[in-house]
């Protein structure tokens, strides 16, 4: 708030120079510098409307609206992502089973080609030592004992088919060998074949399991900005039924508060000028109506703020009785003093931190009356000042180079 003063009050001087440079009465000038304070205060009071923990729950809600969206594409992704990576892991597992089943097959072969290797390496083995032992002639004298030409005949026929028994089983041997080295050199490529694929399912686990990481990563990101996003709109309806009560609240209160001032104080034709309560610091907020920034309620402020750090001396703007100093730290104007100065003239000091006079004083003109603070509906340390004519609030700038407007004027 502090900030917004200072700018405010840099651009109304600058307004102020510009004015000067150029041909145009004094009260256009001035005229010209208020309606540029009222649309820079006017905001700033909005702003101050909207409690620091509504603002908090707006932004935390737009974050979340916001990131939302990012945050779903991602867990879409990655949900895309480990979906394809499992597909890609069952067609490898199944590549893998059907390798191993090959590998079955193939050693299935291989064991019964070795075992037709030995069973040939044996008969031919027989063979020849069967030939060694009859030198060679077997074959020659199972002919020369034939009894008859039909005997010689199919004695001739049994030899030759004993040849050629031998000679398949030679045969049948050599294919059998080239069997086994074709299935040797399968199994061979079948092993490497699923050692390589045994490596890429490894591979596709560990990158599955890097993905299910990312997906939940990602799917708890969605959840935690769901749960923000709940909770604050949770919060801004709380804290916009808290606005709707501090309205009603600081309607009743300012209600009240012009009563007891049209009661208390005193009545007649007022007269005469007033000083500016916190000398060196400018005004930050005029009267008029404020819009709350999110709601869109209206309020009609009566008075002027004016920003000064904590513990800031407040003077009497013209001597008076004290009528009342309150505590009303929980209401809308906190710490309070209110000072009679005859004619129906009265001024309002709120928000203060402390007093330094009491109920019933007389005070002096630029005597110390209380000190600047945030106490009630402040959102930070300034002063709330108005002054009020017969009980009736008007625009403390009449008194200081404006146009002492009513209430009714500037909240019709």
């Amino acid at each position: 708030m502090r900030a917004r003063a200072v700018l405010a009050a840099t651009l109304a001087t600058a307004a102020l120079v510009a004015g000067l440079l150029a041909p145009a009465s004094a009260d256009d000038l001035i005229d010209k510098a208020d309606q540029l304070n009222n649309k820079i205060d006017q905001t700033e009071s909005a702003l101050e409307g909207a409690s620091a923990r509504l603002q908090r729950a707006a932004a935390e809600l737009e974050r979340a609206q916001s990131q939302l969206p990012a945050a779903r594409a991602r867990y879409d992704a990655a949900a895309s992502r480990l979906s394809s990576a499992r597909e890609r892991l069952a067609l490898i597992r199944q590549k893998l089973r059907e390798l191993r089943a090959q590998q079955v097959k193939v050693q299935t072969e291989i064991k019964q080609a070795e075992r037709r290797i030995v069973r040939s390496e044996t008969l031919i083995a027989r063979i020849v030592r069967y030939q060694y032992q009859t030198g060679g002639y077997a074959e020659l004298e199972v002919v020369l004992d034939s009894e008859s030409p039909t005997d010689f005949v199919q004695r001739v026929m049994a030899t030759q088919s004993v040849t050629d028994a031998q000679s398949e089983v030679v045969d049948r041997l050599n294919a059998d060998k080239s069997v086994l080295a074709a299935r040797q050199q399968q199994m061979q490529v079948t092993e490497q074949a699923i050692e390589a694929t045994e490596a890429e399912a490894q591979k596709q686990v560990e990158q599955l399991q890097s993905l299910t990481d990312e997906a939940r990563k990602a799917k708890r990101g969605v959840k935690q900005l769901i749960s923000t996003r709940a909770h604050s709109l949770k919060v801004a309806a709380q804290e916009k039924a808290a606005e709707q009560q501090r309205l009603a609240d600081l309607d009743a209160a300012r209600k009240a508060l012009q009563a007891q001032i049209a009661q208390a104080a005193s009545t007649g034709t007022a007269t005469g000028k007033l000083i500016w309560p916190l000398p060196g610091y400018s005004a930050g907020g005029g009267v008029g109506w404020r819009t709350h920034p999110v709601y869109g309620y209206r309020s009609c402020h009566t008075g002027v703020d004016i920003s000064a750090p904590g513990g800031t001396q407040i003077i009497a703007a013209r001597g008076g009785v004290v009528i009342w100093t309150k505590q009303e730290l929980g209401g809308p104007y906190g710490n309070n003093t209110l000072i009679d100065h005859g004619n129906g003239l009265a001024t309002f000091y709120a928000h203060q931190s402390g007093f330094n006079v009491q109920a019933g004083d007389r005070v002096a003109k630029g005597d110390v009356i209380g000190f600047v603070g945030s106490t009630g509906y402040s959102t930070g340390t300034h002063l709330h000042f108005e002054v009020h004519v017969n009980g009736v609030p008007h625009d403390p700038m009449g008194w200081f180079g404006g146009t002492k407007t009513p209430q009714s004027q500037f909240c019709p």
